[in-house]
């Protein structure tokens, strides 16, 4: 009994001791400089500076009408529609200067941000688009407030692309009473900073 017990005290150093070691050995996360990052639509997002803000460029407007239609030549009631023109879909693309080991990314919002989606690509192959992999933590949240929303990302990357739904614009809104019609821009939404934490 003895020596199952000490065979057994054994093998549970053992383990603790090989745990230890791999976790000493785990290389700690640390913020990848903003000096290696490159946003060429929005350079306010990698720039270091918390009190810049990068904006996603938005194309395109909702239409709000009624819109009547006729069926077998019988005219139907009116109905309100609304429709975009353009698109709804915003993005931008952060580039690092080499492909690196990202743990997390962290997104310092400055307004509200619509389903907000990451996506990420190794390598770009030599004349072909680039190949994305989704990020699937927090894909398409609705992000409120100022604080950090942190991405697991976990793998090597080259490039972070993020998507969002673009904003109404309701200081924009142009009215037609006689069509009983509306116009609403669309607006971007804001970033803060992107900020990479990676292993040294």
């Amino acid at each position: 009994m003895k020596n199952e017990m000490r065979v057994f005290g054994i093998l549970l150093f053992l383990l603790f001791g090989i745990i230890g070691c791999a976790m000493l050995r785990e290389a700690p996360t640390v913020e990848i400089s903003a000096s290696r990052l490159t946003c060429n639509q929005n350079p306010e997002m990698v720039d270091g500076d918390l009190k810049t803000v990068g904006t996603f460029r938005a194309q395109g407007t909702i239409i709000k009408e009624f819109v009547g239609s006729i069926v077998k030549g019988v005219s139907q009631p009116l109905q309100y529609q609304r429709r975009v023109k353009g698109s709804l879909k915003t993005e931008t693309l952060i580039r690092l200067d080499a492909p690196a080991y990202i743990a997390y990314v962290e997104v310092y919002p400055a307004s509200t941000i619509r389903n907000l989606i990451l996506d990420v690509a190794v390598k770009q192959p030599p004349n072909r688009k680039l190949s994305f992999e989704t990020v699937e933590d927090k894909r398409g949240i609705k992000v409120e407030g100022t604080l950090p929303v942190r991405f697991q990302i976990k793998r090597e990357i080259h490039y972070l692309r993020l998507t969002a739904n673009a904003l109404e614009d309701p200081e924009k809104v142009r009215h037609d009473d006689e069509e009983k019609k509306m116009w609403i821009p669309l607006k971007g939404a804001a970033i803060r900073e992107v900020k990479f934490y990676g292993r040294k």
